[in-house]
C-alpha cells in the first residue's frame, strides 16, 4: 500500500515538473487558443518577411509545428551563411553577384522557397545598410586586371603597354572574337 502512495506522490512531483519546465520554455503557456492562434500568426508574418526569430518563437515552433521549426532553422542556417559569404566580397558588384546567385539557387519545387528568398532579400537590405557594403569599392580593379592579364596572356603580347594598346584601339573585340580566340588552332602541312 505505501508503495502505490508513493508512486501517486512521484508521478504527482512528475507532473509538477513537467508543467514547471513547460511554463519556461512554451511562450504560449497559459494562453487561450485565440491568443495562440495570434502567436503563432505572427511568427508566420516574421518568417514570411525574411525577420529573424527570437529563440523564444523557436522554442514556441519546436513544440507545437516541427514542420516550421525545421523550415524556420533552416532558413536561420541559409541566412547565416549568406551573411558570411558577404563579409569576403571584395566589391559591390561582386556582393549583388553572391546574392543572386543565392537567390537563384533556391529550386522552383523547394517548399520552402518563399522563406528563404524572404531571408536572403532582408540579408541584402541589412548589408546594403551597413557600412561594410559602403566601404567597398563598385568593382574589384585587382580581379579585373587579373582577367586582362589572362586575357593578354593568351594573345602572346610582348609587353602590357602595347597589348592594352592593341586592345582597346586598334582591335574590336566581339564575342565572336573572343571565341575565335580560345578555340584551339590545327596547322594542316601539305
Amino acid at each position: 500500500m505505501d508503495m502505490v502512495l508513493a508512486k501517486e506522490n512521484m508521478t504527482e512531483k512528475n507532473k509538477i515538473w513537467q508543467e514547471a519546465i513547460e511554463a519556461l520554455i512554451d511562450p504560449t503557456y497559459g494562453m487561450d487558443e485565440e491568443e495562440s492562434a495570434a502567436y503563432m500568426g505572427r511568427i508566420m508574418s516574421k518568417l514570411k518577411s525574411g525577420k529573424n526569430l527570437t529563440q523564444e518563437e523557436l522554442n514556441y515552433l519546436s513544440l507545437h509545428n516541427q514542420q516550421l521549426y525545421t523550415t524556420a532553422l533552416r532558413v536561420k542556417y541559409q541566412k547565416e551563411a549568406l551573411k558570411n559569404r558577404l563579409k569576403n566580397c571584395k566589391s559591390k558588384e561582386e556582393a549583388q553577384e553572391v546574392i543572386d546567385n543565392a537567390i537563384g539557387g533556391v529550386n522552383k519545387e523547394d517548399p520552402d522557397r518563399e522563406y528563404l528568398i524572404a531571408g536572403f532579400r532582408e540579408v541584402e537590405k541589412e548589408f546594403k545598410k551597413s557600412g561594410d557594403y559602403n566601404r567597398l569599392p563598385y568593382r574589384d580593379e585587382k580581379s579585373e586586371r587579373k582577367k586582362l592579364l589572362k586575357y593578354l596572356d593568351n594573345k602572346n603580347y610582348e609587353d602590357e603597354k602595347e597589348a592594352v594598346d592593341n586592345i582597346f584601339n586598334n582591335e574590336k573585340i566581339t564575342p565572336i572574337a573572343e571565341l575565335l580566340d580560345t578555340l584551339p588552332v590545327f596547322e594542316a602541312k601539305a
